[in-house]
Order: C-alpha cells, then structure tokens, then sequence
C-alpha cells in the first residue's frame, strides 16, 4: 500500500506539473497575440529596406540652358556654349552685351555642366574638379563672405568670366537659384550660396551623408540617401519642400522614405534643343514641387497646384502677394507618359 502510495502521489505531481507548464505557455502565447494585435502594430509591419546604389554617372546633364544661354558637352568631352555673356558667364575670359549664336569652346575634359537662370553655370571635369564661371554677385562663386543685396541685384558688376575652381573630389554638382549643391567622393552633400536674403553660406558646408543624389532648380533642393529618405531645402511658399511652416527651410528635413528617385525643377535631365534658336524665346518653366518615386513604383507629389488648400504666397517672393492653391503633403501623381 506504501507503494501504490508513492505511485499516486508521483503520478499528481506530474500531472500538475504538465497543467502549469500548458497555462504558462498558453498565457504567454495570450499576452503575445495581445501585443501583436493592440499593442505593437508596429512589430506586424513590413518595413521596406532600401540600400540605393544609382551610378551617379547616369544622371550626368550634357545639354542645357534657355533663351538665353546654352551649354552643351559633346562625344570628346568638351564643353561649349552660346548666348548672353553680360555676366561673362562663357567663360572666355571677357564680359560683353553681345548675343554669341555660335558655339564657343569652354573647357575640356568635361563630363557634366548645369545652369541657373542667375547667370551662372557650373561644370565637373573627369578629374573630380567642379568650376563656375558668370554672375557672382548672387554668392554662388564663392567670391564674398556676406550677402550684399547690391551685388545681388546688380550682378552684371560682378562677375567671373574665366571658370573659378569651386571645389574637388566632386562626383555631382546642381545649381540652385542662387547656391550650388554637389556630391563629393566620400557620398557627403555639401551646399554654398545664398537662399533668399536670409541665408547665406559664403563657402562649401557639409550637410548630409550617405548620399545618391541630389537635385538642383529654381525653388528649392532635395537629396536622395542611400536609405531610402528624401531630404529637402529651399524656397518653401507653396509648400514644395514637403514642409508645413511656408518659409526658407534653410538645412536639410527629411520629408518622405523609401524612396527610389526625387526630382525637383524639372522631370528632364538635357533639354531638347541643340540650336538656341529652338527656344523660339521662351523660357522654361521649374517647377515648384518636389516629386518622389516610392519604392512600390507609385508616384507622388507636393507644392503649387496640387491639392485644395488656397493660399497667399508671401512678401520675400514678390512685391504683390497673390493666392494660389498647394499643399505640402505629397499626394499621388499620375506620371505623364512623356515624362517617364
């Protein structure tokens, strides 16, 4: 009987030893679908991991300009240009007033070259080397160490008319209305130049890393990281730099992620004309958006024309405030055929 005694009482103690072991697990199970299902939506999501690795080399500008000025790099690498050179703004070393239809010859060994409406044009060389040449009154040349409004308006009074060496170990260089922004080898953006009359970096300024690309235009910049995130800055009246507060965004902000490609100013890469005559005087227009393509192929878009909201533009940008209809959240965007 002792025995049998033993036996039962062994028997018991497995037994509620195996219903605390299937309460225990069934209550962590419990508090993990609690979790997952009320508390941490977050741990359910499928996060998109974005590692960017664009050949920068592909996104090289080979032919632009306007009306008034336009540049081109032909199969050996050498850069020209025709049009205007009140702010010396050829490069061949004088200012003058005179229209130049014909092609002049810049520089050699030159694989990409960019223009602001300002007057001033930038070019990389195969070396690494970024130069401007043209209108440095704006502070894009790097030739003064404060803003002067004067020298801002009055720009035909200072200028460089021979190329001035910005920068090296350059892999990527865009103009912005006022300020450039470039690439360099390490994948650091570095920007200089004026935005408006409130900021003003008289030198190159590091202002982000792990960078793919940037994007140049009248309004404003953005910047592609190999992560996916998209990084703006500018002239924000409408909005267009994907931030609230509707005034200069003067450093960087992160407005969207995973992302493939941004564009601001313009969905082209050259223009498509090769005679300055094609132009027929009119000027092309940027635009004042700035739009993404999101890792899961959709488009999407902010700034001028794009949603409801009604608002006045501000003092800085014109001496008469006018209404205009913006957003700063990106909304969907159908991609027109003949921009993709």
């Amino acid at each position: 009987m002792k025995r049998e005694g033993k036996v039962i009482i062994l028997i018991t103690v497995l037994i509620v030893c195996l219903a605390s072991y299937i309460g225990l697990t069934y209550y962590q199970e419990f508090n993990n679908k609690e979790t997952s299902d009320f508390g941490g939506e977050e741990s359910k999501k499928e996060s998109v991991e974005i590692q960017l690795d664009l050949n920068i080399e592909d996104y090289y500008i080979t032919n632009t300009g306007d009306p008034a000025n336009l540049y081109f790099i032909d199969e050996h690498n050498v850069l020209w240009g025709c049009g205007r050179n009140n702010c010396g703004q050829l490069g061949i070393g004088t200012q003058d007033y005179d229209f130049h239809s014909d092609m002049v010859k810049i520089a050699e060994h030159v694989v990409h070259v960019d223009y602001s409406q300002k007057d001033f044009m930038i070019y990389l060389t195969e070396d690494d080397k970024l130069y401007g040449v043209g209108n440095a009154g704006c502070g894009a040349l790097q030739q003064y160490y404060e803003l002067d409004r004067d020298k801002h308006v009055n720009d035909e009074q200072y200028y460089i008319s021979t190329p001035y060496l910005l920068m090296e170990n350059v892999i990527y260089a865009r103009c912005g209305q006022s300020d450039v922004v470039c690439i360099t080898r390490d994948n650091s953006a570095w920007m200089w130049g004026a935005i408006g009359y409130s900021y003003f970096e008289p030198e190159p300024v590091k202002v982000l890393e792990n960078v793919a690309l940037v994007t140049g235009g009248w309004y404003n910049h953005a910047a592609l990281l190999e992560d996916g995130t998209v990084w703006t800055w500018g002239y924000n009246y409408t909005g267009n730099c994907g931030v609230a507060d509707m005034s200069i965004v003067s450093k960087p902000t992160m407005v969207a992620e995973d992302v493939l490609m941004v564009w601001t100013g313009s969905m082209e890469k050259n223009v498509d004309c090769y005679d300055i005559s094609e132009f027929k005087g009119e000027y092309p227009r940027a635009m004042e958006n700035t739009i993404i393509k999101k890792a899961d192929g959709s488009y999407w878009i902010c700034g001028a024309n794009v949603g409801t909201e009604e608002k006045t533009i501000p003092y800085y940008y014109e001496d008469t405030n006018y209404s205009i209809i913006c957003t700063h959240v990106f909304q969907p965007y159908e991609l027109r055929k003949d921009n993709d």
